[in-house]
């Protein structure tokens, strides 16, 4: 039996059946082409990931400030606003009227004892006026009597003077006729006793004389005096009115200390605007309590960051930041970048702080210049207000892929 018959016919003809088309031998890629691929593809993968960089940041609160500071109005002591002067947004100068505060301090009774003690001072106030007017009347009543004793004074004087002439008119003719008398005394002509009577009519015009005399000096001091007292008595009524006025205006004193104690009228420290105006008219507030804030015409808004001691470490000033403001969601408005200017070096804890918001663990002030002062909302340009509430995102670190893969290799070469 040969070898063909072995098989069967069909398996021998399928056997030397061709097959149609060229036959091609697939040959293995060479190593060199495998090993140049590798490093192409190497060299792609370490140029991405040097080229390629991620940020560590951390994201902080905070709020809007001034950069010059803020003026804030507070009641000094507790009471209700009776009058409001200004309006939110209103820009005001140093010295305008911002608010009046009615001070409380009422008595057991209820009534009020800012305005008993206001009606008793206003009553000795127009107690004092009265004695001023009884003074001015009583001055002007004996200048009245002064003018009138003066004028009847001289006018007596004046009597006194023409009867003093008449007098010694008369003495010198009767001196006259009584030496005529002695003559005819010694001639024998007329009695002694006619001369007698002549000499006793003689003194009496001589002792009328006198009397005029002295009355007449009489009538000179007594004038003299009326004009003394005329003289005195302006200097003695200025100075009683002086005194009532000092009491007037010590009594005033006290009126617009108590009128002070019962209202207060606040003023602005400086010039600016109008922000924050907490104020209703009729509101009760207490003491210390931030009525509204003034922030200066030249300030700008600077954003106030409040930074973890866990996260201080990295920051610098020139660091980015990306604000969002939590009045206006990022979502829609989207964000607003500013630039680290100043780190604060002491730390801030808790319970010390008075700002708009809250934090639980202490923290580092980082004052950020904004870029823009206002924000675009719905087609219009919204100015920024202080006190906004924030959110920032602080860039703590730029580095490659690269470099944040080999890091575990170089903190091991640090240890060794």
């Amino acid at each position: 039996m040969s070898e063909m018959d072995f098989f069967r016919t069909a398996a021998v003809k399928q056997q030397a059946a061709r097959l149609d088309g060229e036959v091609i031998i697939a040959q293995p890629i060479s190593s060199s082409v495998l090993t140049l691929v590798f490093l192409l593809l190497v060299v792609v993968i370490i140029s991405f990931l040097s080229q390629s960089s991620f940020h560590r940041k951390e994201t902080v609160i905070g709020y809007l400030k001034p950069d010059t500071g803020l003026a804030k109005i507070v009641s000094p002591r507790p009471g209700v606003i009776s009058q409001l002067y200004v309006e939110d947004g209103q820009q005001v100068k140093a010295g305008q009227h911002l608010a009046l505060l009615q001070m409380q301090d009422n008595l057991a009774e209820g009534q009020s004892l800012t305005e008993s003690l206001a009606l008793a001072l206003q009553q000795q106030i127009e107690l004092v006026h009265l004695r001023k007017k009884q003074s001015l009347d009583q001055y002007q009543q004996q200048q009245a009597e002064l003018k009138n004793r003066l004028t009847l004074s001289q006018n007596l004087l004046k009597d006194i003077v023409v009867q003093q002439q008449l007098v010694q008119q008369r003495l010198k003719l009767h001196q006259a006729r009584y030496r005529n008398y002695q003559s005819l005394s010694l001639q024998g002509a007329v009695s002694a006793n006619d001369l007698q009577q002549q000499h006793e009519l003689h003194l009496t015009i001589q002792q009328q004389l006198s009397e005029l005399n002295a009355s007449e000096q009489s009538q000179l001091t007594q004038i003299a005096q009326v004009k003394g007292l005329s003289e005195r008595l302006p200097a003695e009524h200025q100075q009683q009115m002086a005194l009532l006025d000092s009491d007037i205006s010590r009594l005033s004193q006290q009126q617009i200390e108590l009128n002070a104690r019962g209202q207060l009228l606040l003023t602005a420290p400086v010039s600016g605007r109008v922000t924050n105006l907490m104020a209703e008219i009729g509101t009760s507030v207490q003491g210390s309590f931030t009525l509204l804030t003034i922030m200066p015409l030249d300030a700008k808004l600077e954003a106030v960051l409040l930074v973890p001691t866990r996260a201080y470490g990295f920051i610098q000033p020139g660091q980015r930041t990306r604000l969002r403001f939590d009045a206006f969601p990022y979502q829609r408005f989207g964000l607003y970048e500013g630039e680290v200017t100043k780190t604060a070096q002491t730390i801030v804890l808790p319970q010390e702080l008075d700002m708009p918001v809250v934090v639980q663990e202490p923290v580092y002030r980082v004052s950020v210049t904004l870029d823009q002062q206002h924000i675009q909302a719905f087609g219009n340009s919204v100015q920024l207000q202080s006190g906004m509430s924030l959110s920032a995102d602080i860039v703590l670190e730029q580095r490659s892929l690269l470099a944040w893969l080999l890091e575990p290799i170089f903190s091991l070469k640090g240890k060794l």
